[in-house]
Parts: structure tokens; C-alpha cells; sequence
């Protein structure tokens, strides 16, 4: 989805105002609650104006999610200059990336956050399908590299390689939610970050992760 030509035409300053207004109406409550008119009361627009930007509320959510996902990328792409060789030590460097990410973009995180939980409705469509092959393409890729260098294995397909190491990355924090009582919506209202826990604790719970990932649970 993509926005109209009259929003594309408007200051970088008003455009990210706007982005701002609705990613927060988006971070802070599911698709079905979240309320356009609240978005143009506070942005303090005319709701035809507003229809002259985005032609509807899904088209509105979609354009959000593919720029909260640009968002995380370029994050990613400041953040990791020179990959590692290792590709578990890669990992963890994407895990403080995104730690990073999530605590200077706590909105941004928190609406991808958002989706993550989202149902799937006739509306959205498959969103879980949606949102699920994005971050699969962008794993697959990484996993690519290192298998064609043969840090990893080239027995298994790489789609399920991929597939494995993204599930293991979403179950970190699904852990720090349950294991440390974190309210994720609750923190991004209250102080505008994901979690409020040391980045250096959050990397020790990954890193652990990692370690069974890479070796296994057996005892050597």
C-alpha cells in the first residue's frame, strides 16, 4: 500500500508528524480499536483531507508496516557495519540492534509489536502470512550468505533454516515478557521505550538462546 500523491507532496516535517500521530494510535491499540478520528483530531485535520492521504484505514496500516519495517532495516544497516564471520556472533549483533532500535523508536517497535498480535480479519487479510514472510525474506537472506560460506549447513533447506532462526529471535522476547513481567504497551505509554531492562541483561537471555541454537540441548 502506499500513500496518495497529495500526502507524498506534503514538508518531510508534516509527513512524519502525520506518521508519528498514527503509529501511536496504532502501537497503543489493536487494528479494530484503533481510531481514525481520534488520528485527525489530534493531527487537527478535516477527515476529508485526511481521505485525500490514505484512501482508508487498511491502506493506512499497511503503509505503516512497511515503514516501520524500513525503519528497523536502515536501523539494522547503521548498526551492523561490518558483519560478522560467525554467523551466531551475527545474531547477537542483530539482537542489540534491535534492542537498540527498540529503545530510541519505542513507537515503532511497539506498533510491530502490535502486529505481531493481530488477528487475522477479511479487512487485513492474512496479516500473520503477511507480516511472517516479510521478516522470513529478510532471515533467508542472511541465512543464504553464510550457508554458501559454509558456516552453516547445506543439508537442510535454507527456507527451514531461516524459518528456525526467526522463531528463535521471536521467542527471546516472548520470554523477557513472561520471564520478566514486562507490559510492553504498558512501558511505551509511560517512558516511550519497549522494556525497561539493562541492554546487557537483555543480550545475556539471547546469547543463551543462541548457545542452544548453535549446540543443541545435550550435554557434551
Amino acid at each position: 500500500m502506499v500513500a496518495l500523491k497529495t500526502f507524498n507532496n506534503l514538508t518531510q516535517q508534516r509527513q512524519q508528524e502525520i506518521i508519528g500521530v498514527c503509529l501511536e494510535e496504532f502501537a497503543f491499540n489493536d487494528y479494530q480499536s484503533a481510531s481514525l478520528s481520534t488520528i485527525i483530531k489530534k493531527l487537527d485535520l478535516a477527515k476529508g483531507s485526511f481521505y485525500r492521504y490514505f484512501e482508508s484505514k487498511q491502506s493506512l496500516y499497511f503503509y505503516l508496516l512497511d515503514y516501520a519495517v524500513q525503519q528497523r532495516l536502515a536501523n539494522d544497516k547503521g548498526f551492523i557495519k561490518q558483519p560478522p564471520k560467525d554467523f551466531f556472533d551475527l545474531i547477537i549483533l542483530h539482537f542489540r540492534a534491535k534492542v537498540h532500535f527498540d529503545k530510541t523508536q519505542g513507537v515503532v517497535s511497539a506498533f510491530l509489536y502490535n502486529v505481531l498480535r493481530e488477528k487475522n480479519t477479511e479487512e487485513l487479510g492474512n496479516i500473520q502470512a503477511i507480516r511472517k514472510q516479510k521478516a522470513l525474506d529478510i532471515m533467508y537472506q542472511l541465512v543464504d550468505q553464510y550457508v554458501e560460506n559454509g558456516q552453516l549447513r547445506n543439508d537442510i533447506d535454507r527456507k527451514i533454516l531461516a524459518w528456525h532462526v526467526l522463531q528463535t529471535q521471536l521467542s527471546i522476547f516472548e520470554f523477557m515478557e513472561l520471564h520478566y513481567q514486562q507490559d510492553f504497551r504498558q512501558n511505551i505509554q509511560n517512558n516511550k521505550q519497549l522494556y525497561n531492562l539493562p541492554e546487557e541483561e537483555l543480550v545475556a537471555v539471547a546469547q543463551q538462546f543462541v548457545e542452544i541454537q548453535k549446540n543443541g540441548f545435550k550435554n557434551k
